[in-house]
């Protein structure tokens, strides 16, 4: 009984010191520091940029004609497949000519007839009006002769007219490019009877320049007459850089301007319409694209931009972590303005040279302490003083 009492006791204390032990350890775990976490940050600074403001537009053609014949009569002839680029005049279509041939013969016919009845009519008139004066004749045959004459002279003009006519209708067989341009597919075939001012042939549209629609909404226009005038004289459309993008990896390289703005703000939509003209010398653009316009005025002026990656957004508002002189993390609401490729412009909630965490933000929370690095990117910082 004496030996199991000892064996337990034994046993016991064996227990106990392992399990001190193993307290110190655990003692030991929990006092080790935890790493301090490591985020890339940028110095906010002011940059030159222009003001500028983005739309979404649509490209038009400056011309754009629907080709339609001006006579009835067969088609004979097509000179074009759809999608040429044609010149102002070349030959389009040709009408079968033949009965408008014929009519202009007949009306040159006519109008020969006609000058020869004149003739012989003049002639009477100046005989009977030598025979006049030795009273040979009465005062009443001189004003059948004038009358005669007279009315033969305007059957020639009925007849030159008439025949005027006919030469015109004969010239519309052959249909002529009214403009240079990109000519459509043609919606007629070879042998179809056409009607005149009636079935459309094909269209043409002239794409050098080409004209982009875009609407600038009434609160926008309001922020534009601000900020496109500097309190005494106002920026004319002249001075306004205009530049398109055709798509996310495109930008156009032939700058626009503005030509058009509407006198009145549609009430259905509350904008304002608006057109810019650009150059397309390439045929780059096409009717009814969609495209990113952009406004800027031509001075550039010092405003604060941050990076967009480093804006966060909770109910109450946009705000950013900075990192303070004591490299603990902050936090801060902003107000921010507009947006420049990737940055947004903050008009409040920062100031320039303080430190701003753009990477790491998954890896920090506030008030603890980070090791900071300077992040090397500056993304378009060179085309900031251009912009």
């Amino acid at each position: 009984m004496t030996l199991s009492l000892l064996r337990f006791s034994q046993a016991s204390i064996c227990l106990l010191f392992f399990t001190s032990i193993i307290g110190c350890e655990d003692a030991k775990i929990q006092k080790v520091k935890a790493p301090t976490p490591h985020v890339i940050v940028e110095t906010v600074s002011q940059s030159n940029i222009k003001p500028q403001m983005e739309f979404i537009g649509r490209t038009e053609a400056t011309e754009d004609v629907s080709i339609r014949a001006q006579v009835e009569g067969t088609l004979l002839k097509r000179h074009f497949t759809g999608g040429d680029d044609v010149n102002k005049g070349e030959l389009l279509f040709e009408i079968d000519p033949r009965p408008y041939i014929t009519v202009v013969e007949q009306q040159k016919a006519a109008l020969i007839h006609a000058k020869s009845a004149f003739k012989i009519a003049k002639n009477r008139w100046e005989r009977g009006t030598k025979l006049s004066k030795t009273g040979a004749i009465s005062e009443m045959d001189i004003d059948e002769l004038t009358a005669q004459m007279n009315q033969t002279q305007a059957d020639v003009a009925i007849n030159q007219a008439a025949l005027d006519t006919a030469e015109l209708n004969l010239s519309y067989t052959r249909i002529l490019a009214p403009i240079s341009g990109r000519i459509s597919r043609s919606q007629v075939s070879i042998g179809d009877l056409i009607t005149a001012n009636n079935l459309e042939l094909a269209t043409l549209v002239q794409l050098d320049p080409v004209w982009v629609n875009f609407q600038i909404a009434e609160k926008q226009l309001s922020n534009a007459r601000q900020s496109f005038a500097d309190g005494t004289s106002p920026i004319q459309t002249e001075d306004l850089t205009v530049t398109i993008q055709l798509s996310e990896q495109l930008d156009y390289n032939q700058p626009g301007k503005i030509d058009f703005i509407d006198n009145r703000v549609d009430q259905s939509t509350g904008t304002l319409a608006i057109r810019a003209i650009f150059p397309n010398p390439d045929k780059l653009m096409l009717p009814g694209q969609y495209t990113n316009l952009t406004i800027g005025l031509p001075d550039a002026e010092s405003v604060v931009l941050i990076s967009q990656a480093s804006v966060q957004e909770e109910q109450q508002g946009r705000f950013v972590l900075v990192v303070n002189e004591q490299n603990k993390v902050e936090k801060r609401m902003v107000k921010l303005g507009a947006r420049y490729d990737v940055r947004w412009e903050v008009t409040e909630g920062v100031e320039v040279g303080e430190k701003i965490i753009i990477e790491g933000l998954q890896k920090v929370r506030i008030g603890i302490e980070v090791e900071t690095t300077e992040s090397i990117d500056k993304p378009f910082s060179a085309s900031s003083e251009t912009k």
